[in-house]
């Protein structure tokens, strides 16, 4: 059962995790934005003249090579965004495999999704801390279940 609840204590983690890389990412994306909208305002009319026309911009290269840059790490960022959500969301259908009761359900979103005590998971759930340990004891029981088949 420690298992269990010690999966079930992770959502909360990647779900945090989930919104600091999707925030990350924007910032990100607007750097990169900004970076080659700055350097490509001012064009570099002289460029050098080479056999068949004109050499690449130097300026050009560089903001591409920055961008590119921005590139690999917000890809990155969105390689280990899919696995989070991937493991957030393992969490979420062993929870909905448990066929666990309305109440069960409540007692696991308060005390491991939204990261509530113990005691304040009983007053939200307007149950004694006993009857709320009751229903953990349930709960948990009905997912390990699950992760036994």
């Amino acid at each position: 059962m420690e298992a269990v609840e010690t999966k079930l204590y992770q959502y909360s983690g990647y779900k945090k995790r989930i919104e600091e890389q999707e925030k990350q990412i924007i910032e990100l994306m607007d750097k990169k934005d900004a970076l080659a909208e700055r350097m490509l305002r001012g064009r570099n009319l002289d460029t050098i003249r080479v056999m068949g026309g004109f050499a690449s911009d130097p300026v050009f290269i560089a903001v591409q090579k920055m961008v590119d840059v921005y590139g690999t790490m917000i890809d990155a960022i969105r390689h280990e965004l899919v696995d989070l959500y991937f493991k957030a969301d393992e969490i979420i259908r062993l929870v909905n495999a448990a066929g666990l009761t309305d109440m069960e359900r409540q007692y696991i979103q308060y005390r491991y999704f939204d990261g509530l005590r113990a005691s304040q998971t009983a007053a939200k759930l307007d149950y004694s801390e006993g009857h709320a340990r009751k229903i953990k004891k349930s709960s948990l029981l009905k997912i390990c279940a699950v992760l036994e088949r």
